[in-house]
């Protein structure tokens, strides 16, 4: 799909607009453990990704400077479609700037108009994601992402623009701490792989995919702007959006060093605590020693998204996990896995799965993102359809 047509989309799509809300200063009682995603858009190697709108898979392509160990060229995702900006500055500071900055640069017009959808005048911070460890190449950074947001209408609304180098949780990474911050806040998290030092690191965790048929991962590129509303603790139901509550975690032993058997069973008791059925389908189901509720309707989420399913044994951890725990999920049709999608997008990869996991989703869907690339720790986090909820409660009352 090309950036034109996504833009055309984007800019037709109608969203309600979100109750107007008389919020014009930094506050820092924000709960910790719960987010709303409002809406979300990506750049990857297979093109733009929006709500609504997935692209088909491309596969990976030979990279014409970055070779392997064995000194064949490696097959690498690289964004095609990236506005080239001539900044030599940051080619001298740090290898990879510049490159990060056109990423950043080709989504900051998708993502302002994710902010049409805001009550007028509504305040937001920005939250840049991106592995800059050159404070002048930072300070460049923002500096030209502060200045395009100054250039449109929402230059007056605009509060802080904070960096950080890594990803991870959602929740850390926009939290405000002390400091306070607008209630909503604006995404953006970019990283590329294509580049020696990030190969050469992925070839010494032995994570590395060096040829289309062995397992591993493919190194690649991406750029993803989230918008999210921080809640207060008196933010009660809504009628739109998904809600983000803190991931589920679990330590354990080696992947590698484990059976499949064990391995099942650990994420399948991750996806118990992380998505539990509903009390009335738990007892119906209970009753009836089965995993589908007695209504027929399905309790598992419309949309599955793994982080990194080509590394080795993932998959049939992954797989049997899912088929024991929801057996109607068909993975071709509601599952995605990101290093499958757009190669291993680093530090954007937290974003990138969370991009994955709405853009498809009706309103009245939720989906589960499940994060496996570690060999000691599996993470689940869950977004839950407030309109459903909202809904759902409505028929208790």
């Amino acid at each position: 799909m090309s950036r034109a047509s996504i833009f055309d989309l984007l800019h037709q799509r109608q969203q309600p607009p979100e109750p107007v809300e008389e919020i014009s200063s930094a506050r820092s009682d924000y709960r910790v453990d719960r987010l709303r995603l409002l809406d979300c858009v990506a750049l990857t190697a297979s093109g733009f990704v929006g709500a609504g709108a997935v692209p088909a898979v491309q596969s990976p392509a030979l990279s014409p400077s970055l070779h392997g160990p064995d000194g064949f060229r490696l097959l690498v995702h690289r964004v095609a479609d990236v506005t080239p900006i001539q900044e030599p500055r940051l080619s001298r500071l740090e290898a990879k700037a510049l490159r990060l900055h056109e990423l950043i640069q080709t989504i900051v017009i998708e993502a302002l108009m994710m902010l049409e959808a805001l009550p007028e005048e509504a305040a937001f911070d920005v939250v840049l994601t991106a592995p800059l460890r050159s404070p002048e190449a930072t300070a460049i950074v923002v500096e030209r992402l502060r200045a395009a947001i100054v250039e449109t209408q929402y230059a007056s609304a605009l509060g802080e623009i904070r960096h950080t180098a890594r990803g991870g949780d959602p929740h850390t990474v926009v939290d405000v701490g002390d400091n306070g911050g607008m209630p909503y806040v604006l995404w953006i998290s970019a990283d590329s792989l294509l580049n020696e030092a990030d190969v050469a690191a992925l070839q010494h965790r032995r994570v590395l995919d060096r040829s289309s048929n062995s397992p591993g991962l493919y190194a690649g590129e991406a750029v993803a702007a989230l918008l999210i509303q921080r809640l207060l603790p008196e933010d009660a139901d809504f009628d739109a959006g998904w809600r983000i509550d803190t991931g589920i975690v679990r330590d354990h032993p080696a992947r590698s060093a484990q059976r499949d058997h064990a391995k099942r069973q650990t994420l399948l008791a991750l996806l118990k605590d992380a998505w539990p059925a509903s009390d009335a389908a738990s007892d119906a189901d209970e009753a009836r020693g089965a995993d589908t509720p007695v209504d027929g309707a399905s309790t598992a989420p419309a949309r599955v998204v793994i982080d990194a399913m080509g590394l080795p044994g993932r998959a049939v951890e992954i797989g049997s996990a899912l088929i024991e725990r929801w057996p109607e999920i068909d993975m071709i049709d509601d599952g995605a896995g990101v290093d499958q999608f757009c190669g291993w997008p680093g530090e954007a990869v937290t974003a990138m799965a969370l991009v994955l996991a709405m853009a498809p989703l009706s309103p009245l869907d939720s989906a589960v993102v499940i994060r496996v690339e570690d060999e000691t720790r599996s993470t689940v986090w869950s977004l839950r359809s407030c309109a459903a909820e909202t809904a759902q409660g409505e028929d208790h009352s």
